[in-house]
């Protein structure tokens, strides 16, 4: 859960706070700023530094060896290449959350200050959805019954066939893509009112600072995007038990590394265009071309992943071979 849970004045629970929502309650002086220290939070997390360093020394381990082994002219499987890449990905992300507090289950209670009216259209929703009872199951049955009605309103609207289609093909899309939708548009992750429990796995706020116009996320993330992308086109030429092989390899690179940088560039445009038709156009293409390519990327992942291991049955001799690492360091 975590976060910042608001808090009516007779301590009743209401809903998490997002940013936005806090920073208007503070600036109106309707909520008692929470006394909890920067040291308190870090002493809720589940991993201190030496559990973290353990895994980031690991993780550093496996990426010399990989690298020794490109200057010794070594052969890295394809495996290696997969596995080199997923290192990064995981030391870049220990150094982006290095000061976040990990699994904290336990939300920092803010009050209101007053049971009386608010000015606050969030909080005013939350105070009637308590009062009604109407705030989000627990137990999951929630889930069910809104799965179910959404089902029920596609069959009646498109048939059984579509309906089917639809619930297991798109929703799952849906579902994993959302989130990455929400931060490539960089309106900042929405709370929603019927799962106000809780802070959203993949939440996002929106972001004051700039860099060329966009958040500094924004190009975070294509940077890592290309990074992790480029990395598999380290066995571009190497040798491969067939031709088949090889193209099938060579496709799925290309899919995960162009398809989520060719979904930027409408975005990148519509931030330098004025004109309103022109940039509701750009922002539709953008999300057309994104829905569109989530498919194609999950399928070239899969590629990429069981690909490596069916490799495994012709390696080169090199490949056994070991480092002598005598030769990287002075020694007597």
């Amino acid at each position: 859960m975590g976060g910042f849970a608001l808090h009516d004045a007779d301590k009743s629970f209401l809903r998490v706070l997002d940013e936005h929502t806090f920073e208007e309650l503070d600036e109106t002086g309707e909520i008692e700023w929470p006394t909890i220290t920067s040291k308190e939070i870090q002493d809720r997390s589940k991993a201190d530094i030496f559990s973290k360093g353990i895994v980031l020394m690991q993780t550093t381990w496996f990426i010399v060896q990989c690298i020794s082994r490109f200057a010794t002219k070594f052969a890295v499987t394809e495996l290696e290449v997969v596995t080199f890449a997923f290192a990064l990905l995981n030391g870049i992300t220990y150094w982006l959350w290095w000061h976040k507090p990990s699994d904290v289950r336990c939300a920092v209670p803010v009050y209101l200050k007053s049971a009386g009216e608010s000015s606050n259209s969030t909080v005013s929703k939350a105070r009637r959805q308590r009062d009604a009872h109407i705030g989000p199951s627990t137990n999951g049955e929630g889930f069910l019954a809104s799965s179910s009605n959404s089902i029920r309103r596609r069959y009646e609207r498109h048939g059984i066939i579509l309906a089917i289609l639809y619930t297991l093909l798109w929703v799952p899309i849906e579902v994993i893509s959302g989130p990455i939708w929400v931060m490539i548009q960089q309106k900042g992750t929405v709370i929603p009112d019927n799962d106000n429990t809780r802070v959203p796995t993949f939440y996002s706020p929106v972001e004051k600072k700039r860099l060329l116009g966009f958040e500094p996320s924004f190009w975070t993330m294509i940077g890592v995007i290309a990074l992790f992308g480029a990395i598999h086109f380290i066995p571009w030429s190497s040798a491969f038990p067939s031709a088949a092989e090889r193209w099938l390899w060579r496709v799925s690179v290309i899919s995960i590394t162009g398809g989520p940088i060719l979904t930027f560039f409408p975005v990148i445009i519509e931030d330098w265009v004025s004109k309103p038709s022109l940039k509701s156009f750009l922002n539709d293409s953008a999300g057309f071309i994104f829905f569109t390519l989530v498919p194609v990327y999950i399928i070239s992942r899969l590629v990429l992943l069981v690909l490596p291991l069916v490799l495994l049955r012709s390696l080169p001799s090199t490949t056994l071979f070991d480092l002598k690492w005598s030769k990287f360091f002075p020694h007597i």
